[in-house]
This record gives C-alpha cells, sequence and structure tokens, in this order.
C-alpha cells in the first residue's frame, strides 16, 4: 500500500478487492475494526471509514451495526447464474430456470414446424423495430390468458423481459433522473439503473409489498419519474401483492404522474393472478410480460404493453440497443402461443412447479420462510447467529449453491438475514429434496466456528 499512488484509502479498498478475489478473504469473514486497522497500517481511522465505504461501494462488503463490517459474496451475474465453475456434484438452488416438465418436447416440434415454413427466410431480415403485428397480436393473446385484455397497438416486442424493462425505463427517464422499487427486488434493476445513470430509491416494505406511505414520501420528496414492481411472485419472497395494495399504489402513482413498471415475468398468466397494477393506470402503465420464465427462457421474447402515445418511444429504445428484438425467435413464441404449446408448457411448468414448492414446504417445515404455493423459490429467514453471506458460504462447503439476500437489496441497508432457494434447476424431485434436507441439517446445527477475525 505504501508504494501505491493516489489517496490512500483507495490503496486500502484496492488491496481488499485483491484479497478478495485471491480467495484471502472469504465470502462472511470479518473485517478489523476501523481502530485496529487504522493502528495495524499506520493511518487514520478517518482513512479506515472512507476506505470500508469505498468497499462497501463497490459491493465488496457490507456493515451491520454492532457486528461489523463483512466480506459480501460478488453481486455480478456470473455469480448470480454460477453454472459453471461449482464443485461438480453441487446442488444449483440458487438460479430461477423454468420447471421441466414432458410438455417441453413440443418445443422441438415447433421449431421444425417454423424452419420448414415457407416465412422462415422472411423472418431472417429487417423488421420493424415494435416488432410484426402478427407477433404484438399473438403477445396480445397470450397476456390476455390473465384477464388483461390488450391490443397489438399497445405492444412492442423486446429482446426478453429484461430487455423490456430497460426500454420502458429509457421510455419514461433520462440520466440523473429518480426512481423507486421495492426495497427488496430483482437484481437486474440496479444494473439497469446503473447503466442508465437513474438514481435508484427502495421503498420500505412490508409482506405486501412497498408501502403506500413510503412511495408518497418518495414522491413528495424527488420527481420521481417511474416504479419497478414484480407484483406476481415477487422475486425473491415468491408472494403475490394482494389487490388492496395495487389499488393503493396505482392511486398514488396516478396522484403523482408516475410511471409503472410491472414486471410480470414469473406470472402463469392462468387468469388466476389480480388485475395488474399497469392496467389500472393505463396511461402510465408499461407492463412487461414474456415467455422465459414460464415457457422457454432461450427465445428472449418479451411483451411491453404500454399507452400508444409512447410506442414511437419505445421503438427508439429498442433500435438504440438492439435494432430489433429477433424476428425468428419472435416467430417461434408466436407459432407456440398460436398453436397452443406455450399454454399446455406453460401448465406443466406450473404443475411441476406446485410439486416441488410442496416439497420445499415439507421439507423446511419448522423453519421461517415464505413460499407461495406453485413458486418457483422461497425466501428463507435464517435464525440467529446466521448471516445471508456467511450461510450461502456454508451451503457451498456443503454442495449446495443458494443466494444471499444482498443482490436483492436496493439502497444502502443492512443485509437481510435471508438466502433465496430456487427450484428448477435440479434435475428431478429426488435431487432438489437432498439439496433441501442439507440445508435443512445446516440450519438444524448452526455455523460451525465464530465469525472469523482477518488482520
Amino acid at each position: 500500500m505504501e508504494s501505491a499512488a493516489g489517496p490512500r484509502y483507495l490503496a486500502i479498498a484496492d488491496a481488499l478487492a485483491r484479497d478478495i478475489t485471491a480467495g484471502k478473504l472469504k465470502t462472511g469473514d470479518r473485517l478489523p475494526t476501523h481502530r485496529d486497522l487504522a493502528w495495524h497500517l499506520g493511518v487514520t481511522v478517518g482513512t479506515v471509514s472512507r476506505a470500508y465505504a469505498e468497499a462497501e461501494r463497490r459491493g465488496l462488503t457490507s456493515g451491520e451495526v454492532g457486528r461489523g463490517t463483512f466480506v459480501n459474496v460478488p453481486v455480478s451475474s456470473e455469480q448470480l447464474h454460477r453454472w459453471h465453475d461449482a464443485t461438480p456434484g453441487t446442488i444449483h438452488l440458487h438460479s430461477a430456470p423454468p420447471m421441466p416438465c414432458p410438455e417441453e418436447a413440443e418445443i422441438a416440434e415447433v421449431l421444425q414446424r417454423v424452419a420448414a415454413g415457407p416465412r422462415a427466410m422472411e423472418m431472417m431480415r429487417y423488421q420493424n423495430q415494435r416488432g410484426l403485428l402478427e407477433h404484438r397480436e399473438a403477445g396480445a393473446l397470450w397476456i390476455g390468458r390473465s384477464g388483461y385484455e390488450v391490443s397489438a397497438e399497445q405492444i412492442t416486442i423486446s429482446a426478453g423481459a429484461h430487455h423490456g424493462v430497460l426500454i420502458a425505463l429509457a421510455a419514461v427517464a433520462r440520466p440523473g433522473d429518480h426512481i423507486v422499487s421495492d426495497s427488496l427486488t430483482y437484481p437486474g434493476i440496479r444494473s439497469l439503473a446503473r447503466l442508465l445513470g437513474l438514481r435508484l430509491d427502495g421503498l420500505e416494505r412490508d409482506a405486501a409489498g412497498p408501502l403506500p406511505e413510503a412511495f408518497e414520501e418518495a414522491c413528495r420528496t424527488h420527481d420521481v419519474k417511474a416504479i419497478y414492481l414484480c407484483p406476481n411472485q415477487h422475486n425473491p419472497t415468491s408472494l403475490t401483492m394482494p389487490e388492496g395494495r395495487r389499488r393503493d399504489l396505482a392511486v398514488l402513482a396516478r396522484r403523482y404522474g408516475v410511471a409503472v413498471i410491472e414486471d410480470d415475468t414469473f406470472g402463469f398468466l392462468d387468469g388466476s393472478e389480480p388485475l395488474p397494477i399497469a392496467a389500472q393506470v393505463p396511461e402510465l402503465g408499461y407492463y412487461v410480460g414474456s415467455l422465459s420464465k414460464t415457457v422457454s427462457p432461450g427465445l428472449r421474447i418479451g411483451y411491453v404493453v404500454a399507452p400508444e402515445k409512447v410506442q414511437g418511444r419505445l421503438g427508439n429504445a429498442v433500435h438504440s440497443t438492439c435494432w430489433m428484438a429477433c424476428p425468428l425467435t419472435a416467430e417461434i413464441g408466436a407459432e407456440m402461443i398460436r398453436s397452443g404449446v406455450a399454454a399446455r408448457v406453460s401448465a406443466g411448468r406450473k404443475r411441476e412447479a406446485e410439486v416441488r414448492s410442496a416439497i420445499a414446504r415439507e421439507t423446511l417445515s419448522g423453519w421461517d420462510f415464505d413460499c407461495s404455493e406453485g413458486a418457483t423459490f422461497l425466501w428463507l429467514r435464517l435464525p440467529e447467529p446466521w448471516r445471508s453471506n456467511e450461510f450461502a458460504g456454508e451451503a457451498e462447503k456443503r454442495g449446495v449453491l443458494v443466494t444471499p439476500s444482498d443482490p436483492f437489496m436496493v439502497g444502502r441497508r443492512e443485509s437481510a438475514p435471508a438466502v433465496r432457494v430456487c427450484f428448477g434447476p435440479p434435475k428431478d424431485s429426488d435431487e432438489l429434496r437432498r439439496g433441501l434436507c442439507l440445508l435443512a441439517e445446516q440450519l438444524q446445527e448452526g455455523p460451525t466456528c465464530a465469525f472469523n477475525n482477518v488482520v
């Protein structure tokens, strides 16, 4: 550190980053106190405080009042979707792909039919940025399964739901603008906000979702341009927002002129979901549906429902980010919808989700978790003295990957003592049960040792 150029606090933060990357510091390790490290390095306590703040800003560490500063699990897409770097034999319960089901074999038949059809080569050419009319009509049919009736003129085709959220944000906000979300939500909104230069604030919440009073306070304090929400099978808790909370948030959005970006990635669209919030404020609503989680993630096709007056802006955002969603995959998706294959596959995946969520609730019975019937993941609250990152690190040593709470948290908040546990990755119910049993044993045994002190 003494030979490093630049401010000392940055040199300390860089040294922490190198030690974490090299494995000298592990997930869950507790760092020395500000005073102890200052004495050890011969710098002021203020310098160490600035270094720790910089490390937390980079996502390397998190501080907990009264307990200290701890090394985080890295919050990158590679860490959230670790399919290749885990030890062979590891049971993956950390990512949320669709449930396997027998009906998915029909997808191959659609691929063959489209490839052999007369429109195959036409789909290899440039098309309108918003997508072909027949593809948007198919999207309207798919969304209409939920009872939310929309027209093709209200839809823009996106390259998946994540891209759908991106173009919606680009249509309503500019760099420096404020947007808000649930304080516990899909990690992708954080990366999109950074990409677009938006200021993202997390709203205080309860079991029903963001608190209306927190939303109203944010609107009074800032010129909030949009609120991002996942009301159906909320990621990561799996809970569905009740109708009363949806109505309260919709009223406030209209009162303050705030766009509602509603991500319905995990909705099975079978009519069992409450009316979307976006449908209650159609002049401000941006509803994002897709085929990824309920039919096939490889299609990367999403449907963004928005007011007709902003469709030009959405088209420009598509043009600026990927020119157009792939017409060939949009054609495959449309054919799956028209032929009924998408509905049958979605129903099969939902049945498997019901089986697997029942196994999870049974195996983890007696512990504190949120898990809706038919959910594809659960939110496991950890008993004292477990911390989220420490629990995830210990679970990996035992052969199970789960996701700690940090990636889902918006704002500078104390880490929630919880992990997300997904049911989709295991090849069958037996593998899922083995992974869940290992987690139950870990909960029963408690931490194997006291938190590490690193000097």
